[in-house]
């Protein structure tokens, strides 16, 4: 029995509709970010409270998003690694948030790099995002959205790192901002961005030679002790 043009066309209508719903499900995403937790045995962090994005879906505009997350100050004490874990939900669109932030050197070794890193997990079960899973460090779309990491004159960015070099942080010292704007997918119920200073400042040699002494004090006492013994 022939089948009619009208059983045809409807069909076909609705399959292309099925198409267009998945295309839409699956490349439209994007995240919200609603709150925040930071691990890290040697820094605290300070963020302004997180309010929902006054422009959500915003992905890939020209200039500076104004989704913005504003962490204050991460107060450092010692050089390691400070996790920052944002809990997400779906908003429906690929979110572009800019982050501003500051950083206070407290550890006693002037900065000569600075990293950040995004990925999934913290401390010891922390892992890179890997790539193409649309949480990225977007590299903006215009010459009015840069990453702006100063002291530091040169800025390496990749989908999920950022290196700063170039420059020096003394310490004590308050930095602010670093500025930089991350992509939110959807499909991730948190995320994770890490951030690190290196350094390669050599000490002076007085440096070095009280730092020997402090090295051999002990060293001496307990020879002291067993000679009188």
């Amino acid at each position: 029995m022939p089948v009619s043009n009208t059983l045809l066309n409807l069909h076909w209508l609705t399959f292309t509709s099925f198409i267009f719903t998945f295309l839409v499900s699956t490349t439209l995403r994007a995240g919200e970010i609603t709150s925040f937790t930071w691990s890290s045995g040697i820094a605290s962090v300070a963020l302004d409270p997180i309010v929902p994005p006054v422009a959500p879906n915003n992905d890939d505009i020209v200039g500076t998003s104004p989704n913005e997350i504003r962490i204050t100050q991460k107060d450092y004490v010692g050089i390691g690694p400070v996790d920052i874990e944002f809990t997400v939900i779906p908003s429906g669109g690929v979110t572009e948030y800019l982050f501003t932030e500051g950083v206070q050197n407290g550890t006693g070794i002037p900065w000569t790099d600075y990293h950040m890193q995004l990925g999934f997990g913290v401390g010891s079960a922390f892992v890179p995002s890997p790539p193409g899973d649309g949480l990225d460090f977007d590299d903006g779309v215009s010459a009015t959205s840069p990453f702006s990491f100063s002291p530091f004159t040169t800025v390496i960015v990749t989908e999920d790192d950022i290196d700063a070099f170039g420059g020096v942080i003394v310490s004590p010292s308050f930095t602010f901002p670093f500025v930089f704007h991350i992509d939110v997918p959807d499909g991730i119920t948190t995320f994770t961005l890490r951030q690190y200073p290196t350094t390669d400042f050599i000490p002076e040699p007085s440096s070095l030679v009280l730092s020997s002494l402090a090295l051999l004090a002990p060293a001496s006492t307990r020879k002291r002790k067993k000679q009188m013994s």
